[in-house]
């Protein structure tokens, strides 16, 4: 258990997300950005004091996620586009094939119809390395796949980022996801999510899904979605040894104004977690500079 109060909400407990298409046409409400669009956003992220991006990238799109581990991918440019403007940035990936693949879903579809997880394994794998040696911090497995995040892990070792980090996607299924995926035109085939935790599903199952993936070499885990994810998270806090990251993800961000956000996050801190992705971060800046005290003018005693 990580131990100490919870510190008030600032820009170091913040983490960008960065949604990039590679022709930058927004397909939501949801912002999206070229890769030309980048550096100036990297510059701006940067100067407000946030040190992380969480970086998410949409692609070409055939059976089998082949762009998914290409050194041309927007993924990779991407990361050396931010890596090259902002060398100290903390890059984040989502490792997933949901934007890569024809289906739009998590993983690759076998012969009869059912999931593959070993092919699905092997091209995270592939990928996972791809990233590492574009130049991320920290690759994210999403898939949400048993073995998934130890195939990951051993596969980095073994290509010799050892030094990279694995920061796997704990999921809860949820309607909160429909802005980022028109934004990014990912649209899966199939409603249900085999491998995702149900909203209905109880604590205990989601706090050990989360323990399985630290025993699996997890560095630390990204939680989701945040907004309704409190429990897991507090659960996580009081047996997992490693930092846990809540996702404020596109739905919740649309949803709440900032000065609301600045709450829910707040609340975050209070129930173990370590620093907050959010679509928001850079909004957020504005409303925490806004809600500082300010030092009343001293006055002059009467004569």
């Amino acid at each position: 258990m990580l131990n100490g109060p919870p510190p008030k909400l600032s820009t170091e407990h913040l983490a960008m997300v960065v949604l990039v298409r590679e022709d930058g046409r927004a397909g939501g409400s949801v912002p999206t950005y070229s890769l030309d669009q980048l550096p100036c956003l990297t510059a701006r992220v940067r100067a407000a004091g946030i040190t992380a991006l969480k970086v998410f990238a949409t692609d070409r799109r055939d059976a089998t996620g082949t762009r998914a581990a290409s050194n041309n991918s927007v993924m990779s440019r991407a990361i050396r586009v931010i890596k090259s403007t902002s060398p100290d940035m903390e890059v984040m990936t989502e490792t997933c094939l949901c934007a890569y693949v024809s289906t739009g879903e998590c993983h690759l579809v076998g012969r009869t119809g059912l999931p593959d997880q070993a092919a699905t394994i092997a091209a995270l794998e592939h990928q996972a390395v791809r990233q590492a040696k574009a130049g991320a911090d920290v690759i994210g497995p999403a898939a949400m796949i048993p073995g998934s995040v130890a195939a990951c892990r051993s596969a980095l070792d073994a290509a010799g980022f050892d030094q990279v980090r694995v920061m796997p996607h704990l999921i809860v299924n949820s309607r909160l996801y429909s802005r980022y995926r028109a934004a990014m035109g990912i649209r899966p085939q199939q409603a249900r999510r085999p491998f995702q935790l149900p909203m209905t599903g109880p604590t205990a199952t989601a706090v050990e899904r989360g323990l399985m993936m630290v025993a699996e070499g997890a560095d630390s885990l990204l939680i989701e979605p945040a907004l309704f994810s409190t429990d897991i998270l507090n659960g996580l806090y009081a047996k997992a040894d490693v930092p846990l990251l809540p996702f404020s993800v596109s739905g919740e961000c649309a949803a709440l104004p900032p000065a609301l956000l600045a709450e829910e996050y707040c609340m975050l801190l209070r129930a173990g977690a370590s620093r907050v992705v959010s679509h928001a971060s850079l909004t957020l800046v504005d409303t925490l500079r806004d809600a500082r005290p300010t030092v009343p003018t001293s006055r002059k005693p009467s004569q």
